[in-house]
């Protein structure tokens, strides 16, 4: 069997039939399963370092959100802004109070109330 060529010294030969060898196709799926985790991991990764950088934005958003207002409620007079915010209204009461006797000779409160809270005028 001289004249065939010896299919383990050449992956790539053709046999006489002109059918490439198993093995022939065998190293071409392998290189191409090979290429497609290339591709796979390269996706992931990609995906990956986008969810963190996401992430790590939304961090320091947050972080400068949370500075901002903390530097806000430092600089708030609350006690100021309470007394702003009472001096702009008028709150009116009304109350009665009326004594009434019961029949076993006491006398009794009967109270009502009536509370208003409006804008103060000029």
């Amino acid at each position: 069997m001289g004249d065939q060529p010896d299919k383990a010294a050449d992956p790539g030969a053709v046999g006489q039939d002109g059918v490439v060898s198993d093995e022939d196709t065998a190293s071409s799926d392998r290189s191409e399963r090979n290429s497609d985790r290339g591709i796979t991991d390269f996706v992931r990764r990609a995906v990956s370092a986008g969810v963190g950088a996401a992430t790590r934005s939304k961090d320091d958003i947050m972080r400068a959100a949370a500075t901002e207002m903390r530097n806000w409620l430092e600089r708030l007079d609350v006690n100021n802004e309470v007394l702003k915010a009472l001096s702009k209204m008028v709150i009116e009461v009304k109350t009665e109070i009326r004594f009434r006797p019961t029949e076993d000779g006491r006398i009794t409160p009967e109270v009502t109330n009536d509370t208003k809270v409006k804008p103060r005028e000029g």
